[in-house]
Order: structure tokens, then C-alpha cells, then sequence
């Protein structure tokens, strides 16, 4: 049974990253270092028989995508379904002033509640289903090649999370760094994952 091979990116930093703040769907564009950033993610990728390049439609992830696909020779094809949670009238606040103001459902959230939403927001297991929803069409469009989508930090940590077999009560700590690479593969319906939040291409751009 052939396999697919799924590199996850996670879009470079942003503004309101280097701040500390929440982004979801709002539409913040990549920095200077988040440009840096991708042009390592590209040069990283150069060398892999990449096949497909898909991205979120938000600008940092898209920009990001669309850098990797200039190198590459590849054009991006975008989906809102691979999107940043949504995190609703949180958005463009830090974890203390979430905290300062909403300190209950700051609580949930701190405790992955997965049927938590924030006000206007989306659950955990909302984000999952179309996150694991999204890629398993992208697996099944590319049975036995090698593709690359550019999404975000929380889809990437509720996706690994989901696939490493989450139990109640688990409070698994990854690092899922920007322009950080997380590989994963499909065979038939089941998932792998090989490697986790890979960020040796970026040492010269943050040296």
C-alpha cells in the first residue's frame, strides 16, 4: 500500500507573535524575520521531490507558502479549512490580558478543554475535525508523493496531539516553533508521525 508524505510548516513570525499575541483568524502579515524564515523553509525543501504546496488562506501562512512555492517552482493552492483556530474576541490579546479579563474561560482554555470556545470562537475538536478532515483529502489526492502544507501553530499541536493517541487527562508539551517543519504519513487511513517541530534550517536566520 502506497503512502503519502505530508510536511507540515508553520507559517513564519509575525508582529504579534514576537508580542505574544493571539492571531487566530485575524490577518497579520509575516515580518522581516518571518520572510527570513520561509526563504530557510524553502531552501530546506529545495532538495525534497515535493509534488503539491498547500496553504492556508491567511496571509502569514499564504506569504510564507508562496515563497516556498517560488523556489520550488510549485504553485500554492490555498484552503480555509487549514486555518489558525479561531479564537474570537481574544484575538490580538496576550494570555494575561485574557487572563485580567476573562479569568474563568482563561481557566478552560489553560486546561484544553476540547469543548471549549472562546467567545465567537472554535473549539478544540472543532479545529481538529476540519484540520483532520482537510489533509486526509490532501493524503488521498497524492497517494505515494510528497507534499507540503503551511498552517498554523494550534492546528499543528491539535493534529500531533490527536495522532499520537491523546488520552483524558494528557497535557503533552510540544514546541512548535515558527517555520518549524513537522513530517507525517498516510498510508491507507492510518497515520505516522516521523518528526516533530524540525528547525535546524533556521539557525542561520536566527543567529
Amino acid at each position: 500500500m502506497e503512502t503519502t508524505r505530508i510536511i507540515l510548516v508553520r507559517h513564519g513570525e509575525t508582529d504579534w507573535n514576537a508580542s505574544g499575541r493571539i492571531q487566530g483568524h485575524s490577518d497579520t502579515p509575516l515580518n522581516a524575520k518571518g520572510r527570513i524564515q520561509a526563504q530557510r523553509v524553502a531552501q530546506r525543501l529545495a532538495g525534497e521531490p515535493i509534488r503539491a504546496l498547500y496553504s492556508s488562506d491567511l496571509a502569514r501562512a499564504f506569504e510564507t507558502a508562496t515563497i516556498i512555492g517560488h523556489t520550488l517552482g510549485i504553485p500554492v493552492t490555498i484552503s480555509p479549512q487549514l486555518r489558525e483556530r479561531q479564537y474570537g474576541v481574544w484575538e490580538g490579546l496576550t494570555p494575561a490580558e485574557i487572563e485580567a479579563r476573562y479569568p474563568k474561560q482563561y481557566a478552560a482554555w489553560r486546561n484544553r478543554s476540547p469543548d471549549f470556545a472562546p467567545p465567537q470562537g472554535e473549539t478544540r475538536l472543532q479545529l481538529l475535525s476540519r484540520a483532520l478532515t482537510e489533509l486526509q483529502t490532501i493524503a488521498h489526492r497524492h497517494v505515494g508523493e510528497r507534499v507540503v502544507v503551511v498552517t498554523h501553530g494550534g492546528l499543528c499541536y491539535v493534529l500531533i496531539n490527536h495522532l499520537l493517541g491523546e488520552v483524558d487527562g494528557d497535557r503533552r508539551e510540544f514546541t512548535f516553533g515558527n517555520a518549524s517543519l513537522h513530517t507525517l504519513e498516510m498510508t491507507g487511513h492510518r497515520w505516522s508521525v516521523l518528526a516533530i517541530n524540525e528547525t535546524a534550517h533556521l539557525q542561520v536566520a536566527e543567529s
